[in-house]
């Protein structure tokens, strides 16, 4: 759960700070000149009448607005919200909006844009909040940020939060975002908001309030203290509808105003209709007027594609639900989903294939080594002689044995990866390492205890994921973390790692899924990625004290790039009966 610290607003106005890619400076913000309708006044502008007769919704929207207020919950309906009521009256609602679990923050928000439950996305408030780790632009399950990237390339997209987990770890980045981010100051994300509809018409707006859930884990929520916070976001909100109709942009907006979940006591994160139920309003020329039927959190990211006329990932399971808009009144059922991991999970052992069909596979290839692990270490190839550190121990694996790595270690004598590019690819089943900031290596040829030693390393962290970095031994690294998928506890996953010296790129994939990529730094370019030996299931030295809490199989080694084909092969390879 998210704690924050209390200031007087004055001071926080003043730490108020962007970040991202395309960033707005907070100096142009003029607290009195927003351009709205006084915030005084409670009614600001009227609402354009909604057309009568039948109305085609898919794409009849240029713009969206998503206002979500963290820790809101269903406690609309106890508190005067002046603005909302002006805003949704006459359009859809529902105080039954039902959000993901557990209760927490990034489980929810995650939910909201990216359109899938927790157990598919993965997401929590560590792994949001994690400054090193960022939501793969490559992840199977987008968000509706980067649906409408790749359908507008050109589009302007926004998100302006109080807590900056959203735009650190559940947005994507690189995608040309606008973002902006102020600490538990609301009127000054109003502020941004407003500001940047002053010069923009954004096809997707995102606004986070954050002072409901501060206030409800210090008071209590549904406690006058967090009903007065919800009461004070209703005039904020207000200035952001009245921004919209001043620049003109209302007629063509999808107003959306939500909640991450609400809370119980001081707390937060369980399954009680206090916590589990939100309010959802929706507001715009094609919405239907009444109550929303079985909608959740993982639904706004569907109906915000719809209103945009994009078409949703096959992978998102939320839908519209039924009673958002006037010409969709059916909804049907939502998709159950499957990981994209699951079959690979699952699989029992199956007896290793000859060494031929490997050879076949890698014919082309500078193969270094391939390990089968069947009750030995020894490279099937001939070409690697090994030698074993600690204690090693054998287990039935995707094929064949696999070699137990939790007390022991492979080195590889006498090989080098130099300045050339190089690929590893290996089935893993493992748990994280303890404790969270563990980071025991899967292949080495570096002394761990310093990111910029000389040499390589690809580790297994504590914070779920898979870090490579490489040093030069003075001052220069590099570091390249992906997000481990959200079963990969639940049996065994394949590991693809590409340096590619000549293109300065490294790849890592997981399940012969297209991964995200990083440039090697132009001053690691030319240096050798040599200094001590090439070990498996530890750093260089041999001598980490974490200890790797993982099984490996199948471990093949090359002195070039695995390319796309090579990797669509070798998901055949795997999967072939």
């Amino acid at each position: 759960m998210k704690r924050f610290f209390f200031l007087p607003v004055a001071a926080m106005i003043m730490l108020a700070a962007f970040s991202c890619e395309t960033k707005t400076d907070p100096e142009d913000i003029d607290p009195g000149n927003t351009e709205v309708t006084d915030p005084e006044d409670p009614q600001g502008p009227e609402k354009p009448e909604k057309p009568e007769g039948p109305v085609a919704s898919k794409g009849a929207y240029k713009h969206v607005v998503i206002v979500g207020v963290d820790g809101g919950g269903a406690f609309f309906k106890d508190t005067p919200t002046p603005r909302c009521d002006e805003i949704f009256a006459g359009q859809a609602t529902t105080y039954r909006s039902k959000t993901s679990f557990p209760t927490i923050s990034a489980q929810c928000w995650t939910s909201m844009l990216h359109g899938v439950l927790p157990e598919f996305h993965g997401i929590t408030n560590d792994i949001a909040e994690d400054k090193g780790v960022h939501y793969p632009v490559k992840s199977p399950y987008p968000s509706i940020f980067r649906v409408a990237r790749e359908a507008h390339p050109e589009a302007d997209l926004a998100s302006f939060v109080s807590w900056y987990a959203i735009n650190n770890g559940i947005i994507e980045h690189n995608l040309g975002i606008e973002m902006g981010e102020t600490k538990d100051v609301d009127p000054e994300i109003a502020r941004m908001a407003v500001h940047y509809l002053s010069g923009k018409a954004p096809m997707l707006l995102f606004i986070h309030f954050g002072s409901p859930d501060v206030v409800g884990e210090k008071e209590g929520f549904g406690t006058p203290a967090q009903l007065k916070a919800i009461s004070d976001l209703d005039t904020y909100i207000g200035w952001i509808y009245d921004q919209l109709k001043l620049k003109d942009l209302l007629d063509d907006t999808l107003f959306i105003v939500t909640a991450d979940h609400g809370g119980k006591g001081k707390s937060h994160g369980g399954d009680s209709d206090e916590e589990r139920y939100v309010f959802l309003g929706i507001s715009g020329k094609t919405v239907a007027e009444g109550t929303i039927v079985d909608a959740e959190a993982r639904d706004i990211a569907a109906i915000a594609a719809y209103a945009l006329g994009l078409e949703a990932p096959e992978t998102w399971t939320g839908h519209v639900p039924a009673g958002v808009f006037k010409d969709y009144t059916e909804a049907g059922e939502r998709k159950a989903g499957e990981l994209p991991g699951a079959k690979y999970r699952s699989h029992l052992t199956e007896p290793t294939p000859a060494l031929s069909d490997m050879q076949a596979l890698l014919t082309g290839h500078k193969v270094t080594a391939y390990f089968p692990f069947d009750d030995s270490i020894g490279d099937a190839l001939g070409k690697v002689q090994t030698a074993s550190g600690g204690t090693l121990k054998y287990e039935d694996a995707y094929f064949g044995k696999g070699v137990a790595l939790n007390n022991g270690y492979v080195t590889l004598k006498e090989v080098s990866v130099g300045t050339g590019s190089f690929s590893a690819a290996f089935w893993l089943k493992a748990t994280l390492p303890s404790p969270k900031g563990a980071d025991p290596g899967l292949i080495s040829n570096k002394d761990w205890n310093e990111g910029v030693y000389k040499g390589f390393i690809l580790s297994l962290r504590g914070s779920r994921d898979i870090k490579f970095n490489v040093g030069d031994g003075s001052k220069n690294r590099m570091d390249f973390t992906r997000l481990l998928p959200s079963d990969y506890d639940q049996g065994w996953m394949h590991v693809i790692l590409t340096v590619d010296r000549e293109n300065r790129k490294v790849r890592i994939w997981y399940d012969f899924i297209d991964g995200d990529e990083a440039d090697i730094p132009e001053a690691l370019t030319s240096i050798s990625f040599d200094s001590l030996d090439f070990n498996i299931g530890q750093d260089g030295t041999g001598s980490l004290a974490y200890k790797l809490p993982a099984s490996m199989d199948e471990l093949i080694i090359t002195s070039d790039v695995l390319s796309d084909e090579d990797v669509a092969a070798l998901r055949a390879h795997y999967t072939a009966k």
